[in-house]
């Protein structure tokens, strides 16, 4: 009877390593560049992205592809605002569907100038901006993006090991 046990208990094991190994597989480094995910994230982060695994949630990080007529690029910005909702960001504050949103992990760096926005997103629609909005290319500059731009989601930062971007 130990042994069929300690047997099981090996099999889950390994099935778990198996998993977590299939997972770390599909994880693509990027380095980070520019300020304009201050304070989450800085200049010299190397960041660890996986697929989209399930849609976007309000609050992840995750990578956009932007396409334009010489060439594309790529940037991680905060998703803010989801599919159908209406966004607006009046003097640094956010609002969706006409209630405050609470953004914590914009510490000192938001503010008015940053630009405000107001608009309705389309059933398959995003709107993402940077932490550091005052010095932020983002969904403000070039409004909302489908969900086929969105390539991945930010997992973890692992280099300098200093803090990692907001939990799942």
């Amino acid at each position: 009877m130990r042994r069929t046990v300690t047997l099981a208990a090996a099999a889950l094991a390994l099935g778990a390593l198996a998993v977590a190994a299939r997972r770390l597989a599909r994880l693509e480094p990027v380095l980070v560049e520019g300020d304009s995910m201050r304070p989450t994230l800085l200049p010299g982060q190397w960041l660890a992205v996986g697929p989209l695994d399930r849609p976007p949630r309000r609050g992840d990080l995750v990578v956009v592809r932007r396409e334009s007529t010489h060439s594309a690029m790529e940037m991680v910005k905060r998703v803010v605002g989801l599919p159908g909702e209406r966004v607006r960001l009046v003097a640094g504050r956010l609002e969706v569907d006409g209630v405050e949103v609470a953004e914590p992990y914009l510490g000192a760096t938001a503010g008015g100038e940053a630009g405000d926005l107001d608009l309705r997103l389309g059933e398959d629609q995003y709107l993402v901006l940077g932490d550091h909005r005052a010095a932020s290319t983002d969904g403000r500059d070039f409004g909302p993006v489908p969900a086929a731009a969105l390539t991945g989601r930010v997992r973890f930062a692992y280099w300098p090991p200093r803090r990692l971007p907001q939990p799942d």
